[in-house]
């Protein structure tokens, strides 16, 4: 009898959840989710969500609120599913998110003039429009706060008011996701600044109350199934909402001539005689105007150049690696072009492919571009955006269309596992397919961070081993005859070649507790020919006793104390590389002989506090086989890193 009334029970359960509805919440943030002017939900997310409920027989209710309210509600219980939330750890310890991505976003800032922000440093006491609790504001303060500026944050209920408030004057900037602002930007007479927020990964988000397995399923298994379906209706409101509709101008000369038509019409009525002479006239001032709209079209193209090589020149500035890059790609491809019979007309569509095959990057953030260390996978993917972006840069000038396709297809594999239309074979354009072979020859015969450069021979076996799976074969032994003796440039990586570039490749490796580079910058180090570099000696200073003074003073003034001993460091040893490679060992790499009353002074300061204090300093010897390692032998500076 027990068992019969559980059974019951449980069927009545299943039978309330097919008969739920779930209260959904809608907030105006264009053209992802909003209300229109007939009260209908409208909107990219509202288009999946309500493709999966008639797929699913769920029941809704879409409850509208401001976006704040929103995750209120949702937080409570009042909501069961809000879209359009981006994923972060913070979130979901308050919501419960499905697994699979539905859209990748980043923001970016907007206001009256560009020039007005060209970094963050530009918005210290500048007034900020933005979303309470939104994603936008938690990037703009942690920015604020690592680069010591303090913004004025203006809270607008949606991004239509925080562009409103940026247009009468009363914000200097608005933050909104890039979806909001390519649509209506131009519209309220904003234009981008070049300060990006790190990018989101876009999900639906649940209640705790509503996130049942089965309801967190029934989302992932349609996220997945419309991503493998071109037709679905993913791609379709991806198509309607997010993608940018083109408009049809009518160009000034054609209204000009129409104009002019009805003008001679007319006169062709009233009278012939009329009609020859001001007939005679009209074709000589359309002569005229013809002339003259050539002279502005080549103006205009000239214009156009002169703009993509500023881009470049800009992308050159912000990494210097991918300045020389995009040179031997071109100068590479036209080689193997050479090689295979390839005409004048297409060699040279394909160098200046080459020279501008990474102009996309333009559209790529700082923090990802420029990053030393390996890239997440949604930063990948981000990046991977650069073949896209700089498609859409070349084709809109009918003269860089063939570049433009070229562009597009030069990451695409020769099986069908490239990005960014999986083109395979023949598919791929012929140009394209060099670019490939030429820019993974120069990959590889430049030294990478992490990856040694390969001599041209080996580049090229590896380029073989590769035929048929990532590279048309026909290309490879093209390149194989090609760039068997080409000598790549000495000196080529990723190494910082500025001060600046300096800081910013040391921003991934300081140590948090003394500011001190860390040891993975040390090991970047000792990869150089150090002694070449006027490197005459290394100094491993170890203190003593340091977990009893833990211990007896607490974790707090032990990070004070190295706090302290890393700033006597660098008063005693200015100018000179500083390390500290493990909880109380630091290194020095001296340009300068060590004063033996500086390495005294440092034992002076450790004893008063309580503290021992060994050092040791070797010769960097000038040996052409002599390794840093060997140098060391047994020191325990290897055991540390």
């Amino acid at each position: 009898m027990k068992h019969v009334i559980l059974f019951c029970l449980l069927l009545l359960q299943l039978h309330s959840d097919d008969n739920r509805t779930y209260k959904v919440g809608i907030y105006n943030n264009k053209p992802k989710i909003f209300i229109d002017n007939k009260n209908r939900p409208q909107g990219f997310f509202v288009d999946i969500l309500e493709d999966i409920a008639r797929s699913h027989d769920l029941k809704l209710e879409y409850i509208p609120c401001r976006w704040e309210l929103c995750m209120d509600y949702l937080e409570q219980g009042k909501l069961d599913i809000m879209p359009d939330v981006a994923y972060s750890q913070e979130r979901a310890q308050k919501f419960v998110f499905h697994k699979e991505i539905i859209l990748t976003n980043f923001s970016i800032l907007y206001a009256k003039e560009s020039d007005k922000a060209r970094s963050i440093l530009a918005l210290d006491k500048k007034r900020v429009a933005l979303l309470k609790e939104s994603i936008q504001l938690r990037e703009l303060q942690e920015l604020a706060r690592l680069f010591d500026v303090s913004p004025l944050y203006i809270f607008a209920e949606n991004f239509e008011e925080a562009f409103l408030l940026v247009k009468k004057g009363k914000a200097d900037f608005a933050a909104v996701n890039r979806y909001f602002g390519t649509a209506y930007a131009q519209e309220y007479d904003l234009q981008e600044t070049s300060i990006l927020l790190n990018p989101s990964a876009l999900k639906f988000a649940f209640s705790h109350a509503a996130a049942s397995t089965q309801l967190l399923s029934i989302f992932d298994e349609s996220i997945v199934k419309f991503k493998a379906d071109p037709d679905s209706a993913y791609y379709a409101a991806k198509r309607r909402w997010l993608e940018p509709k083109e408009r049809i101008v009518l160009p000034q000369w054609a209204e000009i001539a129409l104009l002019f038509a009805s003008v001679l019409l007319i006169l062709l009525i009233i009278a012939t005689f009329s009609f020859r002479y001001l007939l005679y006239k009209k074709i000589a001032e359309v002569q005229k105007e013809h002339s003259k709209n050539e002279m502005l079209q080549k103006e205009k193209i000239e214009e156009y150049k002169r703009m993509l090589l500023a881009m470049v020149t800009m992308i050159e500035q912000r990494d210097s690696y991918t300045a020389g890059h995009s040179q031997r790609v071109a100068d590479y491809s036209k080689m193997i072009a050479d090689e295979m019979g390839c005409s004048e007309k297409e060699i040279t569509l394909l160098y200046e492919a080459g020279i501008l095959h990474d102009i996309g990057k333009v559209a790529t953030p700082d923090a990802i571009l420029l990053k030393p260390d390996k890239l997440s996978t949604l930063e990948y993917e981000i990046i991977k955006g650069h073949a896209e972006a700089g498609y859409t840069i070349l084709n809109a000038v009918p003269m860089f269309a063939e570049i433009a396709k070229i562009v597009y297809a030069h990451h695409e594999r020769f099986d069908g596992s490239g990005y960014p239309l999986g083109l395979k074979g023949d598919e791929i354009p012929l140009l394209s397919r060099i670019m490939m072979v030429a820019d993974a020859f120069d990959a590889i015969t430049t030294n990478r961070i992490y990856k040694h450069k390969k001599s041209p021979l080996e580049a090229i076996k590896i380029i073989e081993s590769l035929s048929g799976e990532e590279f048309h074969p026909d290309v490879v032994a093209a390149a194989s005859r090609a760039l068997c003796s080409v000598t790549p440039p000495e000196g080529v990586d990723q190494n910082p070649k500025s001060s600046i570039e300096e800081h910013r490749f040391a921003y991934y490796y300081k140590d948090p507790v003394t500011q001190l580079n860390n040891s993975k910058y040390l090991k970047i180090y000792l990869a150089k020919p150090l002694y070449e570099l006027g490197y005459k000696s290394f100094v491993i200073i170890s203190l003593h006793h340091f977990d009893a003074y833990n211990r007896k003073y607490g974790w707090e003034r032990g990070n004070e104390l190295l706090h302290e001993f890393a700033r006597l460091l660098e008063e005693l040893f200015k100018n000179e590389l500083l390390f500290r490679i493990h909880a109380n060992d630091f290194i020095l790499l001296a340009q300068h002989d060590v004063d033996d009353g500086d390495l005294e002074r440092l034992k002076r300061f450790s004893h008063a506090k309580e503290l021992g204090c060994t050092v040791r300093q070797e010769k960097i010897e000038s040996i052409q086989a002599t390794t840093f390692e060997k140098q060391l032998g047994d020191s325990k500076l290897f055991t540390l890193l």
